[in-house]
């Protein structure tokens, strides 16, 4: 894949990488579900922009500043890069490339990229042009076929803990073979609420700890636990969970998870 489109805005992706494009080109959904018995999954695109664009779109497997060339994962988008008018929608169409080293026992997660940079223009010797260019990147989550359980039950299977002593801390384990997407969690300790500032995505048959700052090693009574997913469509899903102190490391959810 050509790299022209990302070497140009490389310097402003640095600042504008985690904005939300408003007026930009926008796409469909805010993540992509791609089952791994499909031949295709089409994700529109829609140049809200006040003229046209030039689109680059590409797969990394986790590394946010990787190069589209030096990407390696298992995906093949058509067109790569694309121009765009303004008004004007196109579909990208995402190819899985079926490989033996496929994990076939849990979803794996990627990451989808569409970077729009304004066309070229020339200026003048007295004049300074500065071409900014803007990036949205989604997850994308390949899912096998027949795992076990049904995806809207998994948040029913999280297991959650709370430490006590000099290291207060909340951690949430997943037995589960989805991935689970935190959008907020709220702790409550002695009738005061404790907001996680960044809650994580919890990988299947793993555990992840919930950075919650300024937890209070006294008044502990009454935990309460307030949390928010995202589903396969991005909506937001509203849960509570019963809480108890305990040695967060003698829970073990691996019991269910297959053999590595």
């Amino acid at each position: 894949m050509s790299s022209a489109l990302w070497r140009g805005g490389l310097g402003v992706l640095m600042s504008l990488q985690a904005i939300a494009v408003q007026g930009e080109i926008v796409i469909d959904r805010t993540r992509v579900i791609y089952p791994v018995t499909a031949r295709t999954v089409v994700v529109n695109l829609h140049n809200e922009a006040d003229g046209p664009r030039l689109v680059q779109a590409w797969i990394d497997d986790g590394d946010a500043m990787a190069a589209p060339e030096n990407s390696d994962v298992p995906f093949t988008i058509t067109p790569p890069i694309a121009r765009m008018n303004a008004g004007t929608g196109r579909a990208l169409r995402i190819m899985h490339d079926q490989t033996p080293k496929q994990v076939a026992d849990r979803e794996s997660v990627y990451w989808l990229n569409v970077l729009a940079i304004r066309p070229s223009v020339e200026a003048s010797d007295e004049t300074n042009a500065l071409q900014f260019a803007f990036r949205t990147r989604i997850k994308l989550f390949l899912r096998p076929a027949q795992l076990p359980g049904k995806v809207q039950d998994v948040v029913h299977a999280l297991q959650w803990c709370l430490s006590r002593g000099d290291d207060v801390g909340l951690e949430v384990l997943n037995p589960t073979a989805y991935h689970v997407t935190l959008s907020g969690v709220v702790l409550t300790l002695g009738g005061v609420e404790h907001h996680s500032e960044d809650p994580p995505m919890v990988a299947p048959y793993a555990t992840a700890r919930v950075a919650i700052p300024e937890l209070p090693s006294g008044d502990l009574s009454g935990p309460q636990l307030q949390f928010t997913t995202l589903d396969d469509d991005g909506a937001t899903q509203h849960h509570q969970a019963q809480l108890q102190f305990v040695d967060c490391s003698s829970v073990k959810p691996y019991a269910a998870a297959p053999d590595a």
